[in-house]
């Protein structure tokens, strides 16, 4: 069934003026910004946008006005933070072809508060930022081939990569936020509190909020 502004290319930004609003998007809906192939793997690597809406909150309730998404994939987090916030959303992700997937939604949804730069999350520098949502980040390797976003991202020991982006938050200054759905695939950021944990589902994931 035919929703209002789906028809003459309008249905994109329909979704940025609902999240505005507060009002529900649903995921099915949503994904479909991302085409047929990344839409078939989004329950399986993109944030829920339920878990977007409570990460962007709290990550700005704490005065940030820039939002970093570290291995922000398509930048569904990006985009509904942008929409539903006043403050801008920067994902970083180091394959090309997820950025441009990412940068056509945002125009096409009319968000110039998102925007989104190709890089390696374990060497882009971080020292603007004050708040950071991180999900899983290295877990896709693992996955079955058939279920990677093309190409996987290479990951030659996850255990070091872990750490690294660890002791990146690490050396944040105090006040920084941090939002963490599904863990970081390592300890506790260290230096960092955890504030409030949000069960998301009955599997048990949850939306961890932490600040240093």
């Amino acid at each position: 069934m035919a929703r209002p502004g789906d028809q003459g290319g309008g249905w994109e930004r329909s979704i940025a003026e609902a999240l505005a609003a507060g009002q529900p998007v649903a995921d099915t809906r949503f994904d479909r910004l991302f085409g047929p192939a990344l839409q078939r793997l989004a329950a399986l690597h993109f944030t829920p946008v339920a878990v977007a809406l409570e990460a962007a909150a709290w990550l700005t309730a704490g005065g940030a006005d820039e939002v970093a998404d570290l291995g922000a994939g398509a930048g569904k987090l990006c985009l509904v933070g942008a929409a539903s916030t006043g403050a801008r959303f920067t994902g970083i992700e180091q394959r090309p072809g997820l950025v441009q997937v990412a940068r056509d939604a945002a125009r096409r949804m009319g968000l110039d508060r998102a925007q989104f730069v190709q890089g390696d999350l374990r060497t882009v520098p971080l020292h603007r930022y004050r708040a950071f949502y991180v999900y899983d980040p290295f877990s896709e390797p693992g996955a079955e081939p058939d279920e990677w976003l093309d190409p996987c991202p290479p990951t030659v020991d996850r255990e070091a990569d872990v750490a690294r982006l660890l002791a990146r938050l690490a050396a944040a200054p105090a006040g920084t936020r941090a939002a963490i759905f599904c863990g970081l695939g390592g300890p506790t950021p260290p230096g960092y509190r955890l504030v409030e944990t949000i069960a998301v589902n009955e599997r048990g994931d949850a939306l961890e909020c932490w600040e240093r």
